[in-house]
């Protein structure tokens, strides 16, 4: 893969999300990035940087973050690394020179040098992901961004001239894959609040005109109460109904 082309194709597809208010289509990621021959996995880990862009990606369903109490996440997230340490408590470390020169043939496009360069990093990998529990992302998500902005690093990187700017490089989309997963997940949570609010909101009004007038209010009147558009009013009603049936 060449790493120009696939930084060009990045930015295309960014620059074609603005002119559409931020929304593509798989068919458009696609045919945009046919000639730079990623694997599936790729494909996923591109969309799933877009999605971190805050961009939205039609017919395309990222892993959903699954919301649980802190108790209820540790107590998974332990299963899970048990479980994980395990499968790859096998897997030999890389030396030095070793990841030197995995990361160059990768780099140059080598598939089974980026396979054996990902799994010689999935153990640092969980280390890192650690130290970023307890941040609304389970364990299990924190490791899969950190492959995936693993891959992305080694898609977009050139040679260093040195082991220590090899890591540092490939640590930083690694931990930048985990960090913009927790930044989704926190913007994710304060929606959920914001759309709780204004469900008791319309809840509240509906009442109140009820008193008042005998009868339910209508979306047209609702949106001129709460100075809110009728179509959200009509969306926030429905799930008023779900939650109270």
């Amino acid at each position: 893969m060449n790493q120009e082309s696939f930084v060009a194709a990045i930015q295309a597809l960014k620059e074609l999300a603005k002119a559409y208010e931020n929304v593509l289509a798989m068919e458009d990621i696609r045919e945009e990035i046919q000639d730079l021959n990623l694997s599936e996995q790729q494909l996923n880990a591109v969309c799933d940087y877009l999605v971190t862009q805050k961009i939205e990606i039609a017919d395309y369903k990222p892993k959903e973050k699954k919301t649980k109490t802190t108790e209820e996440m540790n107590e998974e997230d332990t299963k899970f690394l048990k479980m994980y340490l395990e499968e790859i408590k096998d897997l030999p470390e890389l030396s030095e020179k070793e990841i030197k020169e995995q990361f160059e043939q990768a780099v140059s496009g080598d598939e089974q040098a980026k396979e054996k360069l990902v799994a010689g990093y999935l153990k640092k990998i969980v280390d890192i992901a650690r130290l970023y529990k307890n941040q609304g992302v389970f364990l299990e998500d924190l490791i899969q961004e950190g492959n995936m902005g693993m891959l992305l690093g080694i898609a977009t990187a050139n040679t260093r001239n040195s082991i220590e700017d090899v890591e540092q490089y490939l640590m930083e989309k690694i931990t930048q894959a985990m960090e913009a997963s927790i930044c989704e997940a926190d913007s994710d949570g304060e929606k959920e609040e914001q759309l709780v609010k204004q469900m008791e909101e319309v809840d509240r009004y509906i009442t109140i005109f009820e008193q008042d007038n005998k009868r339910k209010p209508t979306a047209e009147e609702l949106a001129e109460m709460l100075n809110i558009p009728e179509e959200q009013v009509k969306a926030i009603m429905g799930l008023v109904k779900s939650v109270g049936s």
